[in-house]
Parts: C-alpha cells; sequence; structure tokens
C-alpha cells in the first residue's frame, strides 16, 4: 500500500478518506500508530492496484492545505481560543519538510502581494510615508493617467496595523486556496481586474486618496463564495455564515464615517461584484492536478 500522509488528527483522516470514497469510489485504509513521541498517529494508505491512483496522490496535498485553511477559518471566527488551539494540532508525515517551499511554490502571487505589502508597510513605519502615499495613489488628473502603475499600486499601501492584518489575512487564506487550485495566472487575473475597476470605482466616488487590498480581497471572497456554489470540482470548504460575514463587512463599512473612520466602501462592493463575476464566469473552470 501507499503511504498517504499520517496525521495527529483523526478528522483529517477520516475526512479525506469520505472525500476520496464519494469522488473516486475508492476505499483508503487508515490504521492507528504510534510516533517516536508516544503519540497516536492515523496513517492513511491507498492500496497499489485502486483505480484513479494517479489523481488521488496528486490531489494529497492540496485537499490536506484545504483542509487546514478551513479548521484556521473557523478557528479566527472563534477569537484568540480558536486559533491557539488550531496552532497545537500538528500534522506529522511526508508533507512537513518539503511542504513549506512546496507550498510557496503553489502560491507564488499570493506570497509576493503579501511581501509587498508588509515591505510597504514597513518603509512607511520608518519614515517613507510621504513619498509612497503621494507615488502609489491613483491617478488624480490626466497629467498622471499615463502612469500605469498606480492603477495598482494603491492596493499595496495601508494605513494601520488593523487595515493591514485584515486583508492580508483573508488574502492569504483564500488568496491561496484559489492560486493552489486553479493556478496562479487566475489569482493574477482576479487581482489584476479587482484592483482596476474597484480602484475607478472608488475614485469616482470619494476621490484618489484611497489606499489598501480591501477591494481585491473582497473579490477573492465573492469568487470562493460563488464558484464553490456552481463549481462541484473545487473545495474551498467555507465556514459557516460565510455569506453573512460578507454582508457585516459591507455594512459595517458604511458606519465607518459615525465613528470618524473612512472606509472605501464603494472599492468593497465593486471588488465583491467583480469577484462574483469571474466565478460564474469561471463555472466549468478545473481544478489543476
Amino acid at each position: 500500500m501507499q503511504h498517504l500522509f499520517g496525521s495527529e488528527i483523526p478528522l483529517l483522516a477520516q475526512h479525506f478518506r469520505d472525500y476520496v470514497a464519494e469522488k473516486y469510489q475508492v476505499e483508503l485504509v487508515i490504521q492507528e500508530n504510534q510516533n517516536a513521541q508516544n503519540n497516536v498517529v492515523y496513517d492513511v494508505f491507498l492500496p497499489e492496484n485502486s483505480p484513479h491512483f494517479d489523481e488521488i496522490m496528486a490531489e494529497r496535498e492540496s485537499f490536506l492545505q484545504a483542509w487546514l485553511e478551513q479548521q484556521n477559518a473557523r478557528a479566527w471566527q472563534q477569537g484568540p481560543r480558536g486559533i491557539q488551539a488550531q496552532s497545537t494540532a500538528r500534522t506529522s508525515s511526508h508533507v512537513n519538510k518539503g511542504s513549506v517551499f512546496s507550498h510557496i511554490q503553489q502560491q507564488k502571487n499570493t506570497v509576493i502581494v503579501t511581501a509587498l505589502c508588509v515591505v510597504v508597510y514597513l518603509l512607511m513605519l520608518f519614515g517613507f510615508a510621504e513619498p509612497i502615499l503621494l507615488a502609489a495613489h491613483f491617478p488624480e488628473d490626466s497629467t498622471q493617467e499615463g502612469e500605469i502603475w498606480r492603477y495598482l499600486t494603491h492596493t499595496l499601501v495601508h494605513l494601520s496595523n488593523m487595515h493591514i492584518l485584515f486583508n492580508l489575512t483573508w488574502w492569504w487564506v483564500f488568496g491561496g486556496a484559489i492560486e493552489r487550485q486553479l493556478g496562479s495566472l487566475k489569482l493574477l487575473q482576479i487581482y489584476l481586474f479587482s484592483g482596476v475597476i474597484s480602484g475607478i470605482a472608488q475614485n469616482i466616488v470619494s476621490g484618489p486618496a484611497f489606499f489598501g487590498l480591501s477591494g481585491v480581497v473582497y473579490a477573492v471572497l465573492g469568487y470562493v463564495f460563488v464558484l464553490d456554489k456552481v463549481n462541484k470540482q473545487t473545495h474551498f470548504e467555507l465556514p459557516d455564515g460565510f455569506f453573512n460575514m460578507l454582508v457585516v463587512g459591507i455594512l459595517l463599512g458604511f458606519a465607518g464615517p459615525l465613528i470618524d473612520i473612512q472606509i472605501g466602501n464603494t472599492a468593497h462592493i465593486s471588488g465583491l461584484l467583480v469577484g462574483m463575476l469571474l466565478a460564474l464566469m469561471d463555472r466549468k473552470i478545473r481544478v489543476k492536478s
């Protein structure tokens, strides 16, 4: 038998077994063993002569990452206790050492955008805020329309700790899931379309003084929400109450001015609509191996 992975989390092994049984009609074998630290490990095996052998092997890591992200998303909703509980759950298998580098390779654009946002934010903290804001904002008039970078650089600038933390958390979780399942070009497409369109919409309403990845993040959230409904191949496994979270996030944006916080509601809504529309266009898209 081929060893797929081992985990100290029994639900993970059971869910993968059930997933494979439903999708491929192949019965995996779960064995309860002990590792060197005397912890119980649930090893999952695939019979050598099983049909769809290559497909199941190829899908193993993407399923594990998607499952763990689902648990992390639920933990985020539950607050610090949930996050701490998830951080203590360890998966022991062949996906340990090589998976970090493999994980980064599978979501290059997720990592690049995250790194750019962090670098820009650190530069702002170290005294370069004014030149960054002047160079990165959306085109203000006809003299800046030829400065093409401005249509996207506004997405890389954040103005507070909570601003960047919120955006990068959801970008990393769901942007990464899109990139691993559908490829780097698909996430790049979502980023480019939503960054430009949400920027144009927000500029019409408020002028060029707006910043942040929020329009792109709402596009990502809208994309996974709709595609999860219309495409049976994808398995984003969204947490309970995901749609309610989107609605509440939009509504809270309109309450921002009441407490003297300016929020780019137009960018949020337009980004969300862009993501949903792209998902409908991709309703027949195939998950990459």
